[in-house]
C-alpha cells in the first residue's frame, strides 16, 4: 500500500529555491534547477527524488544509487556516481528532517469537538482546538489553543496544557502541567502515584505533580510519575523514547534524550544535554551532570559528572570498560588453551 494513502504529499520543489527557503548552510554541486519530487533512500530513491548519506557503512548504496540528488558531507563526495548533483553540507541529517518536513508537513485539522467528548462545565477550552470521540476533561481543566487531544485520552481535574501541544490516543494525563508544543503519544501515563512504599506499611501518598517545559516529545506507552512532596519535572526540549519508565520526584534538564525502556529511579536529578542508550537503568536519589552519556543497557549506581562517558554494569568509564572487555577476552582464550 502506498504511503501517500496515509500523507498528504508537496511539491515537486526546484532544488535551488527549495533550499533557499529552508535556509540553511548547504552547497549546490550540479543542476540547481532540478524539479525533486520527494525523499528516498540511496537504494528506492528515483532520479526526481532526494536522497541522503551520511554512514560509510552503505558507501555502495551511494555508488549505485538513481537518486537525483544527494545530501552529504565535503568528504564523501568521492563516493558519489558521476551524474547525481550533490548538496553538501556539514550535517546531512539535519537537511535530511527537514525536507521531510517540506514534502509531507503535518496536517491542520480544522476546530473540532466531538458530541462524544466529556468536557466538564469548568474547563477551559482554547480556540482551534480539535478534541476526538471519548476523550474526558476534567473539572477546572485549562486547554490552551490549537490542542489536539485524540480518541480515548483521558485529562484530570486541574490539567493544564499548552498552546498547539498534540496528544495522542489512549493518554491519561492527571495531576500534571504541560508546556507548549509538546507531543505525546499514544499510551502515555503521566502523573500516577510513584513506587513508594514502607517495608510492612501503607504506600506512602504521593501529593506532587508532573511539571512538562516546552517542545518535549514523550514516545508512546512512557509511564511517569508524579511526585511525593516535591514536583516531577521534564524541562524544555527533552525527547524521550516510547516504553520509558521515569519514578517520582525526578528531574531531566533541558534538551535531553532518553531512548527506549530506560528506567529512572525516584528523586534522580539528570542535567542538560544529557544523552541515554536504549534499556539505561538509574539508581535513585543520583545525579548525571550536563552533557554526560550512557551506552545502551548501562547500569548507573553512582553519580556521573559532567561530561561523563559510562558503560556496563555497574556502569564505569567507557574507556575502562572497553579495557575491561578486551582484558576479559584475553582470559576466556588463554583458559581455552
Amino acid at each position: 500500500m502506498q504511503k501517500d494513502f496515509f500523507y498528504e504529499k508537496s511539491g515537486p520543489f526546484q532544488l535551488g529555491q527549495l533550499i533557499e527557503e529552508i535556509n540553511i548552510d548547504a552547497e549546490i554541486l550540479g543542476d540547481s534547477s532540478l524539479m525533486v519530487s520527494g525523499v528516498s533512500t540511496l537504494i528506492a530513491a528515483k532520479k526526481s527524488e532526494v536522497a541522503f548519506f551520511y554512514n560509510v557503512k552503505y558507501t555502495e548504496d551511494l555508488r549505485s544509487t538513481k537518486a537525483g540528488v544527494c545530501i552529504l558531507k565535503e568528504e564523501h563526495k568521492e563516493y558519489a556516481p558521476k551524474n547525481i548533483t550533490l548538496v553538501v553540507m556539514q550535517n546531512p541529517r539535519l537537511l535530511y528532517a527537514l525536507l521531510i518536513e517540506k514534502f509531507y508537513p503535518q496536517r491542520k485539522s480544522e476546530s473540532y469537538i466531538s458530541e462524544l467528548a466529556v468536557v466538564k462545565p469548568s474547563a477551559r477550552v482554547g480556540s482551534n482546538c480539535v478534541i476526538l470521540e471519548g476523550v474526558i476533561i476534567g473539572k477546572n481543566s485549562i486547554i490552551g489553543d490549537g490542542v489536539f487531544i485524540g480518541c480515548n485520552t483521558v485529562i484530570g481535574d486541574g490539567v493544564r496544557i499548552g498552546d498547539n501541544t498534540r496528544i495522542d490516543t489512549n493518554v491519561t494525563v492527571v495531576y500534571a502541567m504541560i508546556g507548549s508544543g509538546c507531543h505525546i503519544y499514544s499510551g502515555v501515563r503521566i502523573g500516577q502515584d510513584g513506587f513508594g512504599f514502607i517495608p510492612g506499611g501503607p504506600k506512602i501518598r504521593h501529593v506532587g505533580i508532573v511539571e512538562i517545559g516546552n517542545n518535549v516529545e514523550i514516545g508512546a506507552n512512557t509511564c511517569i510519575d508524579k511526585g511525593t512532596l516535591e514536583n516531577t519535572v521534564i524541562k524544555d526540549n527533552c525527547k524521550i523514547d516510547n516504553l520509558v519508565q521515569i519514578g517520582h520526584n525526578v528531574e531531566i534538564g533541558r534538551g535531553t534524550i532518553i531512548a527506549a525502556q530506560t528506567g529512572i529511579s525516584g528523586s534522580t536529578k539528570i542535567g542538560e544535554n544529557v544523552m541515554l542508550g536504549g534499556q539505561t537503568g538509574i539508581a535513585g536519589h543520583l545525579k548525571v551532570g550536563d552533557k554526560a552519556m550512557a551506552a545502551g543497557k548501562s547500569g548507573i549506581i553512582n553519580d556521573i559528572e559532567a561530561g561523563g562517558v559510562v558503560a556496563g554494569y555497574p556502569a564505569i568509564k567507557i574507556n575502562d570498560w572497553h579495557r575491561q572487555n578486551i582484558f576479559l577476552k584475553k582470559q576466556i582464550k588463554k583458559s581455552e588453551v
